[in-house]
This record gives C-alpha cells, sequence and structure tokens, in this order.
C-alpha cells in the first residue's frame, strides 16, 4: 500500500511525530511511505500533488498547538483541496496526533469537520503522547492501528477470531422507540453472524437511582445506593466478560437520555478500574432531528467519562451502515484493540489520579492502582535539555530530545512489542458491598492515633 504522510509540525526531522512516522516505516516494510515535511509551508507544491496522487491512504500528522490545528497546516489543507479537491475525493485519509488523548480532541475534531465537509472517505484517527514510541504499551499501539487501518481498507469479511467474544447490546431509550428496537435487532443479529455470543439489555427495565452526591464513592470506591436498587445487577448484567458493548439509543440534547446518564454516574464508584479498558465501547445513534451541535457535545461527553467512549456512528435505519459498523468492531476485537486507544476515556482518570493523592488513606484502593501505575512517579530528567535562549540552543535542545527515539527506530525490528497476547487482567468484577473495617478510623488529613 502507498501511504502519503503530511507532516505538520515545524520542526520537520527534528519532529516526534515525524519519528513516530519512521517507526511505522521501519516495521511495515511491506508498505511504501512517503512522507512530506510540510510544517511551516502554507501551500502545496508540485511534489505534494504527486504523492497524493499515488496514494492510496492519504494520513495528516501533528502535535496540537494552543488547542488547536497549527495555522500552517490550516491554510495547508484549505490550499490542498482548493486545487486537487477532486483527486483526494478518490483517496482514504486518517490522522495521527502526539499531543495525548484527551489534549488532542480540539485539531481532530478540526480534522474529521474538514473532512466532512469535503464529502472525504477517512479511516479511525490515533492520539498518542509524543514519547509513546519510547514504551512496548505505545509502540504496540500505534502497529495495532495501523494494522487495523489496512484491513479496514481491504474491504475483506471478517468474523471473529475465535467462539470467545461476548457481546451485548444495550437499548439505553427512556421509552420504547421503534427505530431504536429495529436497530437493536439488527445488530444483535449481525453480531450474532459473525461469531459472537450476544446479549441484549434494556437498561429502562433496572430500578436505577441518581446520584445523590455523597462522596461516598469517592472515599470508599462503592456506592451508598448500591443495595437500594437494581444497579450492581444491571452492571453486571452489561459488564460481566462482556467483549462488546454496543449503545443503542437517541441523543437527548448531546447526551443518551436521563436513564443512561444516571447509570454513568453511579459507574463513578470504580469507574477508574482497568477493566473498564479492556472493552470495545461502541455506539449506535438514532440521530433524526439532532444537530451538529448535539453530536459534537457527545463526542465531548465520551471524552470526559472513563469508560464512556469509543467508535461513534449515526447508522439507525441503514442496514448496510450498520453492517459496515460491527465489521469495525470484529477488526477491533481480533486485533485487541480497545476504545481507550484513541483519544476517548481519560478525563476521569485525571481526577482520580489528584483524588488518590489528596485522600490517599481512605480510598486506598484507588491510591494502590494508581501507585501501581506509575502516576507518581517524578518524570526522569532529559540531561540533554538545557534552557533555550537562542536558535542555535533551540536546535541543540530539539536534537537532544530526539536522542532515545532514534535508538528506538535503530532497534525497531529485533524489538518488535508482544502484540498477540490479549490485552486482559482478567481482573474479578469489583466489589459492590462495601464492608466497614473495624478499628480503623480515618480523616481526610490521615490516620488517627
Amino acid at each position: 500500500m502507498n501511504i502519503a504522510v503530511f507532516s505538520f509540525s515545524p520542526k520537520n526531522e527534528t519532529s516526534l511525530t515525524y519519528h513516530s512516522m519512521l517507526y511505522l516505516q521501519k516495521i511495515f516494510k511491506e508498505d511504501n511511505f512517503d512522507i512530506r515535511l510540510v510544517g511551516g509551508k502554507c501551500a502545496v507544491t508540485d511534489e505534494d500533488k504527486t504523492a497524493l496522487e499515488n496514494a492510496d491512504l492519504v494520513m495528516f500528522i501533528s502535535s496540537l498547538f494552543h488547542f488547536s490545528a497549527p495555522h500552517q497546516m490550516m491554510m495547508f489543507l484549505d490550499d490542498l483541496y482548493e486545487k486537487f479537491g477532486e483527486i483526494m475525493k478518490q483517496k482514504t485519509f486518517t490522522f495521527y496526533s502526539t499531543s495525548g488523548k484527551i489534549m488532542d480532541i480540539t485539531i481532530h475534531g478540526y480534522v474529521e469537520n474538514y473532512l466532512k465537509a469535503h464529502n472525504l472517505k477517512y479511516e479511525r484517527f490515533l492520539s498518542q503522547f509524543d514519547c509513546s514510541i519510547l514504551e512496548d504499551d505505545g509502540r504496540a499501539e500505534i502497529i495495532r492501528w495501523f494494522s487495523f487501518i489496512k484491513q479496514h481498507m481491504s474491504g475483506e469479511d471478517v468474523r471473529f477470531k475465535d467462539d470467545k467474544c461476548k457481546a451485548v447490546v444495550v437499548d439505553v431509550t427512556d421509552g420504547s422507540n421503534e427505530r431504536v428496537n429495529k436497530a437493536t435487532e439488527d445488530a444483535l443479529k449481525a453480531l450474532s453472524d459473525k461469531g459472537a455470543n450476544v446479549t441484549r439489555v434494556n437498561l429502562r427495565d433496572y430500578k436505577i437511582l441518581g446520584c445523590n452526591a455523597c462522596y461516598g464513592c469517592y472515599t470508599t470506591c462503592v456506592c451508598v445506593l448500591n443495595k437500594a436498587d437494581d444497579w450492581v445487577k444491571s452492571f453486571n448484567d452489561i459488564m460481566e466478560d462482556t467483549d462488546i458493548i454496543m449503545t443503542v439509543g437517541k441523543l437527548h440534547y448531546g447526551m443518551l437520555g436521563p436513564i443512561h446518564k444516571a447509570w454513568l454516574d453511579r459507574q463513578v464508584q470504580f469507574g477508574r478500574r482497568p477493566f473498564f479498558r479492556e472493552k470495545i465501547f461502541d455506539y449506535l445513534l438514532d440521530t433524526e432531528g439532532s444537530t451538529a451541535e448535539d453530536m459534537n457535545m457527545f463526542k465531548i461527553h465520551c471524552s470526559a467519562m472513563g469508560g464512556f467512549g469509543g467508535d461513534v456512528h449515526s447508522c439507525i435505519g441503514d442496514i448496510n451502515e450498520l453492517d459496515e459498523h460491527i465489521r469495525t468492531s470484529v477488526i477491533m476485537y481480533n486485533l485487541e484493540m480497545r476504545h481507550d486507544q484513541d483519544f476517548y476515556g481519560v478525563g476521569v482518570d485525571m481526577k482520580f489520579k489528584r483524588l488518590a493523592v489528596e485522600i490517599q488513606n481512605m480510598a486506598v484502593k484507588d491510591y494502590e492502582y494508581f501507585k501501581e501505575t506509575g502516576a507518581y512517579k517524578p518524570m526522569a530528567i532529559n540531561p540533554n535539555i538545557a534552557p533555550v535562549y537562542s536558535g542555535e540552543d533551540s536546535v541543540r535542545a530539539k536534537k537532544g530530545r530526539l536522542i532515545p527515539y532514534r535508538a528506538v527506530i535503530n532497534d525497531a525490528e529485533s524489538n518488535i512489542p508482544d502484540i498477540n497476547k490479549r490485552t486482559r487482567h482478567n481482573e474479578p468484577m469489583p466489589q459492590l458491598e462495601y464492608t466497614k473495617q473495624e478499628g480503623k478510623k480515618l480523616s481526610l488529613f490521615g490516620k488517627k492515633k
């Protein structure tokens, strides 16, 4: 496959984003990468046109500039479509950014809106931190992502690679809705035909009380309402041993309705547990009567809530689009991808990392979990970086940052991370009832003697 890569960082050869592409190029030797360093340019050249014409896939890569796209990138993309729009309509596009997960929401939104406005075809985007390829998990993530794009573009029919996939289709409407009900049944059949063990859950069939803001879950990791309603049963029915959770509903001012939001609010009692990260979250939306603002708001909510993210589609009523949507989930399952391997699902994690520090003597599970993940380890100081006072200092600083990246690229072929193992912790479902520990008094300021 021929891939034209347009790198928009003004650092060009010293860009960390650019070096991530050099890593992909080293791993996927069967593909031809034509990496165009267009950082600082605002107009397209004949060489850019040639790269575009020869490409099967066009990849834009950039980091975030002041919470949005670099202005050169904006001008370049406008010029690219103005001059070569007809060529672009025959291509497939994707986007890779390196400012880090939730930070990249705005630039991802900009690129997606640009592609949609011109009716251009695009594949799943990826966001990573710029240091991701220095770790096994980051390298495995970018390899899985690019493998997903190649398989998805192939158009081949795919089935689940084994008979172990458990899928749950959840109708989250407050009342029965004919369009949503049909989409739910269609999704059940489509997943079953692909080989999944699939069940249906209607969220409205459970009694679910709303959060009463007592902060109990912040200190004990258990909601005080768990014994008062059906929330625990609904959660187990949906989450236990599940690989794919497909939520079907109708947008309600940028959300999926009051019952669904009440259910999500109660997840906060353990929304920072790793078992969320091992599932594929998916959405089928009935957007009839909704606006672009509703969809944008929904994506912001996806980004903010841990355990509330994934691919967002509006394909109710279109069986062909539904089939393609199911195919996406199948490929993600086969490649061991999860919903957090894009820019969703990290907002709540940030909140709980801070809380774990502040109330570590109370929410012990939280503190221990984040400590194990290295959340409290100080970032190592790079000895190659010094204060920048001039253009010459800037050049030296950028070259210093590249030293570990070049080492990774040089060793790429002999140090490929294991991407075939199941990315599961195999942990039991979390405890949903709180047992008070006698003889241990706690306070916000530590243990009482």
